[in-house]
């Protein structure tokens, strides 16, 4: 009896292990009644024999009913002495075949019990990794209504500062640097990464690697940059009635015609401010509105890459040039010296990306502005 508990423990324990591995899976590593089907199915060495001297005690038992109850005992001691040793062979056997069927069960669930300790192991982590999470949750549901809105103002001055910390880090010395490169709006086209990146390039292999960074870049994949630029134009009327000029215009500087390109493209930038400037109040009567947009935008914005704008238009696109006095352009790329045949030298893919650049501004200040008057 004391043999069989260890072995029935075990048993038991697998049992279990197998139950609960079936109610996390779904999965039954054992079929229904398997330990029983299983020890009746492999029966260990000599248990023919114990059945055999089984029957033979029950004959001789019924053979001596006849006979005293002493003689029926004596036959049946008889008989156990007569196969004393088969039977201790017969229990042996069986022990050993029981020990070594619970040996092969545990072998065969250990890799299961391992499973679901490991899942447990897995939920208990869980659980300890949200346990900080559910504290501060906690906490905020415990939090009053006026202690909540002062914490609420005290995070979004946190995000403040650190957008003008992060401004002070990126966003100004790419600014400076686009500013420098004639480069309006082309944060609105690169990641944060890649403004990094920019910068990186600009100290290490100076402004012409950045140059061709940029060119590469809306190059790349047949245009595809620069095709989704130009169809975002179309959203604005004044764009989108000069839909078949502006594609000739893009296919020449594709085509590295730039002398073409930027002649085509300047005179859009000049009617879009006026049509953007018609609808400011007290604004003087003139011919060319570019500066004024462009200082609205910088005072409605007042940002790095507002001031950029403002800066590019009124120290390199639209520089004041006296023909009278000036013995040579402000820059190869000013508007005046180009439109009345002043400049020689403009026609580069520099200057044409810097005419395309200050256009798709003005074309998303006119859209910006469309949206506020018509929500």
């Amino acid at each position: 009896m004391s043999e069989d508990n260890p072995l029935k423990k075990e048993l038991e324990r697998l049992q279990q292990g197998a139950k609960l591995l079936q109610n996390a899976t779904g999965f039954a590593a054992l079929p229904r009644h398997s330990l029983s089907e299983l020890v009746g199915a492999v029966k260990p060495p000599g248990v023919l024999a114990f059945e055999t001297t089984a029957k033979e005690l029950a004959t001789a038992f019924q053979q001596s009913q006849t006979g005293t109850l002493l003689g029926a005992v004596a036959e049946a001691a008889r008989a156990f002495q007569q196969n004393r040793t088969v039977l201790h062979d017969v229990v042996r056997s069986a022990f050993g075949f029981q020990t070594m069927l619970a040996q092969t069960v545990q072998d065969a669930f250990q890799p299961f019990v391992n499973v679901m300790r490991a899942v447990e192991q897995m939920q208990e982590n869980f659980r300890a990794a949200l346990e900080p999470v559910q504290r501060i949750r906690e906490a905020f549901t415990a939090l009053p209504i006026e202690q909540f809105s002062s914490f609420r103002q005290s995070f979004v001055g946190l995000a403040e500062s650190f957008q003008l910390k992060l401004a002070y880090v990126v966003e100004k010395p790419a600014s400076d640097l686009f500013t420098k490169l004639g480069f309006t709006g082309l944060e609105s086209h690169l990641t944060r990464s890649e403004l990094l990146y920019i910068l990186k390039l600009s100290k290490e292999k100076g402004k012409a690697a950045v140059q061709q960074y940029v060119f590469r870049k809306f190059r790349m994949k047949k245009y595809l940059l620069l095709n989704r630029t130009v169809r975002h134009w179309w959203r604005v009327p004044y764009m989108n009635k000069r839909k078949k000029m502006i594609r000739a215009a893009i296919n020449a500087h594709k085509k590295r015609n730039f002398e073409l390109a930027i002649p085509a493209l300047l005179p859009l930038i000049d009617g879009l401010a006026a049509e953007i400037a018609a609808h400011t109040p007290n604004l003087k009567t003139k011919t060319m509105y570019t500066k004024d947009v462009a200082k609205m935008h910088n005072d409605d914005e007042a940002e790095v890459w507002s001031a950029c704008v403002e800066q590019v238009v009124f120290g390199l696109v639209y520089k004041d040039y006296d023909f009278r006095t000036a013995k040579r352009p402000p820059s190869s790329v000013n508007r005046h010296g180009i439109l009345h045949g002043r400049v020689v030298d403009y026609g580069s893919e520099l200057n044409s990306y810097r005419v395309i650049f200050l256009l798709d501004v003005m074309v998303h200040i006119a859209d910006q502005r469309s949206e506020r008057t018509n929500p």
